[in-house]
């Protein structure tokens, strides 16, 4: 081996090509939002503006055998050593030697070398430096073999003609005469290419994979088993996994096993499972399947905390009776120890019976780490949680507690408006409102509890007074504004139903005739109700 001396080396193709344009794009490698970024064109000649959409940053090589950093070529553009572009059909291009000598060892006139060709100043100490096409007996025929095919050119980037070659070639009495006193700088012509755009900015698609990807199923086995192939058959988008680019400036985006979840493990009502969520699916036989996590300490009381900040993360292998069984306590820990009962503490607040429904529709909680539908049944009449499918059967699934329901739906505005559909232009009497309330059998009707209902029942019978020119019962938008269309109702939305105001639309008040609507104005309507109130 031998470096290029000043003296031997000569320019026929002049490659480099310093430029100030180039030193002024500099910022342009630094971190930048991917938003509103312009879209990558693939088959241009490679640009900084091309790589830092997914590299945000350019620095030192990782090939151990090479000293190189990006920062100290700056001042050159990026297709004098990039003559392609370096991601194309599954590989990555990485610049030859050749290409660094377009520039390392030559000499540029009166100013001298435009860079370095000393070995040690690109390769550390302790590199080789033999190609790995260089076999053990290279020196023999291989190397013979080899020039016939690519010629010599490329033998002269580290081997001295005379010294390295010639005298050899004497020594041995081979016959090829002598070799070219100089290297020969040279490049590659590029193809044109019609532009191959691609946008981060845009929906994730295939065709912004496939350039790079052509098999967008090859990578690094062992771990998952996982085609895209049996997904794309189902019809499911690149966005539903990929919801936006995948190499993103700072780092690849790499879908979880979370993600994985949202349809594997899940059960869409009658039509079964989505996807299956067996581990041998998925994962080979050699894989590990509890993670490097999942130490002694950890499964024997430190996941709480983990838990606590997401328990989707356990919920994929772990289900609620493995994690009752051990809560319950009784159970021996990975550490020997007999483990405690676990019962959260506002579970043992006496109110936590009546407000645990509304955190649960409010998803304030993690009630699935120890609740299944049979615990939940042990009080609940009803299946809970509901299927899927639950607004559609529910009303064919026997007879259900209106007491159960309250449970959780407190506010039942929305339950009102499905439930009363079929009466909504009916007649407020006894007999279209008993079938599902029996409680407005009661008399007097000011004794019902329940004040919404009271407050109906005492219209059952509207008086043909001197004072009411009311004549026929009462229907539903005369009181509730478009009742179970437009959502607007005259209910103060502060106070609820109980609000006295639209009561006094009517009662105590008069009409164009000066004629009072209905009668009880003011405290007298409370003293209907309200006899203990000494009003």
């Amino acid at each position: 081996m031998a470096r290029f001396s000043a003296s031997r080396a000569m320019v026929l193709v002049a490659v480099a090509v310093i430029s100030t344009a180039a030193f002024l794009a500099v910022p342009a490698l630094q971190a930048r939002s991917i938003v509103d970024s312009p879209p990558i064109d693939l088959t241009a000649p490679v640009t900084a503006r091309n790589c830092t959409p997914c590299h945000a940053v350019i620095g030192a090589s990782r090939n151990a055998s090479v000293i190189f950093n990006h920062a100290a070529h700056l001042t050159a553009d990026c297709s004098s050593c990039h003559f392609v572009n370096p991601h194309e059909g599954g590989k990555t291009a990485i610049p030859t030697m050749a290409s660094c000598f377009a520039c390392h060892g030559l000499v540029h006139g009166p100013t001298g070398q435009v860079a370095s060709g000393e070995c040690t100043d690109c390769h550390p100490d302790g590199d080789t430096r033999r190609p790995k096409s260089h076999v053990k007996d290279w020196k023999a025929k291989p190397h013979a073999t080899a020039s016939k095919t690519g010629g010599v050119n490329g033998c002269l980037l580290c081997h001295e003609p005379v010294k390295d070659c010639d005298t050899c070639h004497v020594a041995e009495k081979v016959d090829v005469g002598s070799m070219p006193a100089i290297y020969l700088r040279t490049v590659p012509l590029k193809i044109d290419e019609p532009s191959k755009l691609i946008d981060p900015d845009e929906a994730t698609s295939i065709g912004q994979c496939n350039y790079c990807h052509p098999d967008i199923d090859k990578f690094e086995p062992g771990r998952i088993l996982f085609t895209h192939d049996d997904h794309l058959k189902r019809d499911y988008q690149c966005t539903v996994c990929h919801p936006r680019f995948a190499h993103q400036p700072t780092l690849t985006d790499r879908n979880t096993m979370q993600q994985c979840y949202r349809c594997h493990g899940l059960v869409h009502a009658a039509n079964g499972p989505v996807a299956t969520e067996k581990c041998e699916d998925c994962h080979p036989k050699s894989f590990e399947l509890t993670p490097v996590s999942h130490s002694v300490k950890f499964l024997s009381g430190d996941h709480k905390d983990p838990a606590k900040g997401g328990v989707s993360y356990c919920a994929m292998c772990h289900k609620a009776e493995t994690c009752v069984k051990c809560h319950n306590g009784g159970t021996k820990l990975a550490n020997g120890k007999v483990g405690l009962k676990v019962i959260p503490a506002d579970h043992r607040k006496p109110q936590w019976s009546s407000e645990h429904g509304g955190l649960f529709l409010g998803q304030k909680g993690d009630c699935a780490v120890c609740h299944d539908s049979k615990s939940c049944q042990q009080c609940h009449q009803t299946t809970m949680p509901h299927p899927t499918d639950w607004l559609d059967v529910h009303a064919t699934g026997g007879k259900l507690s209106g007491e159960d329901c309250r449970v959780c739906h407190k506010d039942r505005e929305s339950c009102q408006d499905c439930h009363h559909a079929t009466v909504r232009s009916a007649e407020l009497v006894a007999k279209n409102c008993v079938k599902c309330h029996p409680e407005m059998k009661t008399e007097p009707a000011t004794d019902i509890k329940v004040a919404g209902l009271a407050e109906h029942a005492v219209h059952f019978n509207v008086a043909t007074t001197a004072e009411s020119k009311k004549d026929k019962p009462y229907v539903c938008d005369d009181c509730h504004i478009g009742f179970g269309s437009t959502g607007i109702r005259v209910d103060n939305p502060l106070t609820g139903p109980h609000d006295m105001r639209g009561c006094y639309d009517c009662h105590g008040a008069l009409d164009i005739q000066n004629i009072r609507i209905a009668p009880w104005p003011g405290s007298e309507l409370c003293r209907r109700c309200h006899t203990d109130l000494n009003l």
